[in-house]
């Protein structure tokens, strides 16, 4: 359909008769680029070149030729096409443009993203590209967002937003879903610096997502550079810790440019932790007391390369790129997800194979018609190896057992991860006031197991079963802007999931018997997004929607290695509601106070909760009745001229279980009715300070000194009104403090930053038991070059 529309609009170029040429200028002369040169009522335009030069065809008539450009005033001039013309046109300022410009001078892309309709908070990524922080160390920085960590450098990670965790909150990047993009590249080994920002739209979001996003969305925005650049670092630290990155683009005059980005990661992540048990591997008994030992079996290395190339600014596209992003991981598995259970062998690897299409048009066929279509295919063979029969201790001590692997079972297979998915977005302004959106997102999934094992020494009938799911997410919205105070946005979503995959068919006892099963499932969703300001500094948010989320491939199959599959699985469903005000006050001296507070309500049914098994070390997903979580959360920073920065974030949640039925099969009183849900920080917060000195060693230098603060609250592994008080498992309150020193030399061309992360050496814990590297020292080098325009 697309490729139809384009080439019919190629075809009327083909039925020209007499050509109009010329050339538009500002009042003092200067040449006008990118401006849009149209016939009135009909499809036949162009945009002017870098020169102002400008060139379109038409048959013999009478026609209105516009010339538009933000920022300048419209010119609309009436022509006889009956030979070749050739004009000069001259345009005068916008005189309403420049007087919005004068309130809103010195605004971010950061804040009109913050400005929008929805509940969304806009990371600046690019303040932290001389640090090592990866997208998840940004990502920590938004109001309302956890990220809870297993381990030191690659270790698995996952998001918590409001609340929401795992995969109802969902990645893009550049508005592509990151969904099945494989360990690889994932928000805790890609680098900061490939980032212009970080967008976190909590609860509601935009259509142009056109996902299942339940708890809200994660974009991340690329740096979308239109000149030739160099961005190159390199940085090592404790540990054996080693983080290296390149960036480089290329754009040529006609338009052709190219990106590429690629980053390594390396670490052996031998940091210590304590133990108040340690296994005897001759007797199989634990001795208690207090070990300090050194993790001797946690390597972890990726590198990753990402390129595209294509066009920008041309008249058939405003960017057009195909990609490939190409990724390898190799890791050991050092324990299970409790720390009693150790391996000494076991390891994990995965590869990644992404190419990619991009294409984006503004006044697409005809005027106010934005068109955007992105497609991905992503391979990832991910190979899980666990062969040798021992049982190890944290000494690294072993005895050998008669089970295949250390996990009981032996192990020496590879799955293949093949998932697609193709975006079209199409937004249409009918005029000022009224604005409408189209959006369809299609994504495919399919798992093939493959084994060294004989087939007929395969320990489960289910390696020989089918796993695949696919997707569809159509959704269509009205927006509505009467005045600059104010605007309304409604939507409409319809979801479809179809999978296949081995279900339990036995419901009661310990055994299990899968047969591959099918099934699907389509339901619709709605809801509305509206903002009012008061003032220029003052914002009030509100929305509602009636959202669903589709389990994801990783909750349906698990990983083959330490998360468990559940096919049966089915959508939750969630009424949301959000409420938020915000300020953005400059004052004379030209300092800078930002406030915003939210609040939200969720109600979910069918809640997918993330269970953890105790004698095996895997966790696994399963329905959970109904969950209410009430919330809020708020983010404060001041900017004192260019020279102090002050903020901080802090969110509180109250999660709990409102099923009063123990389980769908009786109709026992559930005991944990009200109770908190489980394994859940429900308080926590950061605060950051940062002091600039400028010119400092000459002209042009920068040196900064930077502080983080981050607290999380105390909260229960399991049930709060379940056991003892005092023999409850919980994870403890936790404090720790960061602190970095950047010298930026020549405007930022070199630049070198010393880092001291948790320099307390707390003892930290994301997950129950699964401590966190301690004290740990980094030096980092960034050198940065760009040829202007």
């Amino acid at each position: 359909m697309f490729l139809s529309l384009l080439v019919c609009n190629t075809l009327g170029y083909s039925q020209e008769r007499y050509s109009i040429s010329g050339k538009l200028s500002d009042q003092a002369g200067a040449p006008l680029t990118d401006a849009y040169i149209y016939l009135e009522h009909t499809q036949i335009y162009t945009m002017t070149n870098q020169a102002g030069e400008f060139k379109l065809s038409a048959p013999v008539g009478t026609y209105q030729l516009v010339c538009s450009l933000m920022g300048y005033e419209k010119k609309t001039i009436s022509i006889e096409l009956h030979n070749d013309l050739n004009v000069a046109y001259k345009l005068g300022p916008d005189r309403e443009m420049q007087l919005d410009e004068v309130q809103i001078k010195g605004k971010s892309v950061i804040e009109k993203v913050r400005e929008s309709a929805y509940n969304v908070v806009a990371v600046d990524a690019q303040a932290m590209t001389n640090t090592t922080a990866d997208l998840s160390n940004a990502l920590e920085q938004a109001s309302g967002v956890k990220v809870r960590r297993s381990g030191g450098l690659g270790s698995r990670a996952s998001i918590s937003l409001n609340g929401f965790t795992g995969r109802r909150v969902k990645l893009f990047m550049d508005g592509v879903p990151m969904e099945g993009f494989g360990d690889a590249f994932q928000l805790n080994n890609i680098p900061v610096s490939i980032a212009d920002r970080i967008e976190v739209y909590k609860g509601v979001v935009p259509i142009e997502f056109g996902t299942d996003a339940m708890g809200g969305v994660i974009n991340i925005v690329t740096n979308q550079r239109s000149n030739t650049f160099v961005d190159a670092s390199y940085a090592f630290g404790s540990f054996n810790t080693h983080r290296a990155s390149v960036s480089t683009g290329f754009t040529s005059k006609n338009g052709f440019s190219v990106l590429v980005n690629g980053f390594l990661n390396y670490s052996d992540n031998n940091y210590k932790v304590h133990l108040d048990k340690m296994l005897d591997v001759n007797t199989g008994t634990y001795v208690a007391g207090d070990y300090e030992v050194e993790r001797f079996h946690d390597t972890y290395q990726n590198k990753t390369v990402m390129a595209k190339a294509g066009f920008v600014k041309k008249w058939w596209a405003d960017r057009f790129f195909v990609g490939l992003t190409v990724g390898e991981l190799e890791a050991d598995v050092q324990n299970a997800y409790t720390m009693e259970i150790v391996y000494g062998a076991r390891t994990r690897a995965s590869k990644t194979l992404l190419p990619s299409l991009e294409y984006y048009k503004r006044n697409f066929l005809t005027k106010n018609l934005t068109a955007r279509v992105t497609a991905n295919y992503n391979h990832n063979a991910n190979k899980s190896i666990d062969t040798v029969a021992r049982l190890y201790n944290w000494y690294g001590d072993y005895a050998t057992t008669r089970t295949g692997g250390e996990s009981g079972t032996n192990t020496l297979s590879e799955f293949k991860d093949n998932n697609v998915s193709a975006t079209a977005n199409l937004s249409y302004d009918i005029n000022k006031k009224h604005s409408i959106k189209l959006n369809d997102v299609i994504t495919g999934y399919e798992r093939k197991l493959s084994s060294d094992v004989p087939l007929d020494q395969l320990t489960s009938a289910t390696d020989t079963m089918r796993r695949a799911s696919r997707k569809n997410v159509i959704g269509l919205s009205y927006g509505y802007r009467p005045s600059k105070k104010w605007n309304v946005n409604f939507f409409g979503k319809h979801y479809y999931q179809y999978v296949v995959g081995p279900v339990d068919t036995v419901t009661v006892g310990n055994n299990s018997q899968y047969e591959e099963q099918e099934r699907s499932f389509q339901t619709s969703g709605y809801g509305l997004a509206a903002t009012y300001f008061f003032n220029n500094a003052i914002q009030l948010k509100a929305s509602a929607e009636r959202a669903y989320n589709l389990p994801s491939a990783q909750q349906l199959f698990g990983d083959e290695v330490l998360n468990t599959a559940n096919t049966s699985l089915k959508a939750e469903n969630s009424s949301n509601f959000n409420l938020g005000v915000s300020s953005n006050s400059r004052f004379k001296n030209d300092d800078v106070l930002y406030v915003d507070v939210n609040g939200y309500y969720r109600l979910t049914k069918d809640f997918i909760q993330r269970v953890q098994s105790a004698r095996y070390g895997t966790v696994g997903n399963v329905n959970f009745g109904r969950v209410r979580n009430i919330g809020a959360d708020a983010e404060v920073r001041y900017y004192h001229k260019n020279k102090v920065m002050v903020g901080g974030t802090l969110t509180y949640m109250d999660l709990r279980n409102r099923e009063q039925i123990r389980d769908a099969s009786s109709s026992v009183a559930s005991s944990t009715y009200n109770n908190r849900m489980p394994n859940i920080p429900y308080f926590f917060g950061n605060a950051d300070a940062a002091y600039y000195v400028h010119d400092i060693f000459g002209k042009n230098n920068v040196l900064s000194l930077n502080y983080n603060f981050n607290y999380v609250g105390e909260f229960y592994l399991l049930w709060e009104s379940q056991g003892s008080s005092s023999t409850k498992a919980t994870l403890p309150e936790q404090v720790y403090h960061d602190f970095s020193v950047n010298l930026s030399l020549a405007k930022g061309t070199y630049n070198i930053t010393l880092e001291a992360l948790n320099f307390t050496d707390a003892r930290l814990y994301d997950n129950f038991s699964l401590q966190k590297p301690g004290r740990a020292f980094n030096v980092k080098f960034r050198y940065y070059w760009n040829r202007r325009k």
